[in-house]
């Protein structure tokens, strides 16, 4: 289709793919890709009258939009929204968006599009900083399992590798001091590495007021938290000392004296 755009121009490339399509009228992923170029050629003014293969255009989205895979059916419902959103048919573009999961982040980003595009500013920043913070949490858990299974693999360069971008990844989205260290615990731990846990458990017990951070990030600023009393900070505190303290796995730091000290709040 690209050689025969460039040298049949857009309406024989039409033609061929009316045909085509008749051809092989039960593809519908096919059909859909001849639909996505032939809308993208249109949209950037590769032929005149665009408006005149919206009908045409559309009933193949439709096509592709009745298979049974789901994903097919997602290709389709994204190209639709977008077709109608470029209308500015805002309640039919809301419509497509029905055919993707609430567990979609691209969902998210699309709703704040389509707010974006309705003047409802305020709304469009929410769902998109939702959007934006639903992607750390699945990138946190990515990480986290992988570095669990590198562990498990006594890998401990990798696993330092992965954590290292984990604490990255909590700075980018502002996720606090707390949690820019929290993820190389498990690793120096693994590590059996002495001055590296008493670094990393003393960078938690003096960050735990900063876990919440990311509700006053600018990057956040119109989403809704619910607020968190002040005595969990200091219920965590003891949390994390009573761990270092009586957990199995931290009794190679038992005969250094900082971290005695450190466990006693000296």
């Amino acid at each position: 289709m690209d050689k025969m755009f460039s040298e049949e121009g857009f309406e024989k490339t039409y033609q061929w793919a009316v045909n085509t399509i008749k051809e092989y009228s039960n593809c519908n992923l096919l059909i859909w890709q001849i639909a996505v170029m032939l809308d993208s050629r249109r949209i950037i003014g590769m032929c005149e009258n665009p408006d005149r293969y919206d009908e045409q255009i559309n009933s193949w989205y439709e096509m592709a939009l009745s298979d049974k895979d789901e994903k097919i059916q997602h290709y389709a419902a994204d190209s639709l929204f977008g077709f109608y959103l470029r209308k500015k048919n805002y309640e039919m573009a809301e419509k497509y968006l029905n055919y993707f999961s609430d567990y979609d982040p691209m969902k998210k980003v699309k709703q704040g599009q389509l707010y974006m595009k309705q003047g409802k500013k305020e709304e469009a920043f929410e769902m998109l900083e939702k959007a934006v913070f639903s992607e750390y949490t699945t990138l946190n858990l990515a990480f986290g399992i992988m570095i669990t299974k590198a562990l498990e693999e006594k890998d401990h360069g990798y696993a330092r590798f992965l954590a290292e971008k984990m604490c990255t990844l909590a700075s980018g989205f502002d996720m606090g001091k707390y949690n820019e260290c929290a993820a190389m615990l498990n690793v120096v731990t693994a590590e059996n590495n002495v001055e590296g846990t008493f670094q990393v458990a003393k960078q938690l017990l003096n960050n735990v007021d900063t876990i919440c951070d990311f509700q006053e990030s600018q990057l956040y600023k119109h989403m809704k938290f619910q607020e968190v009393e002040n005595p969990y900070t200091e219920e965590m505190k003891k949390e994390l000392l009573e761990g270092f303290r009586n957990a199995e796995e931290f009794a190679y730091m038992k005969e250094y004296e900082p971290w005695e000290k450190l466990l006693s709040g000296n």
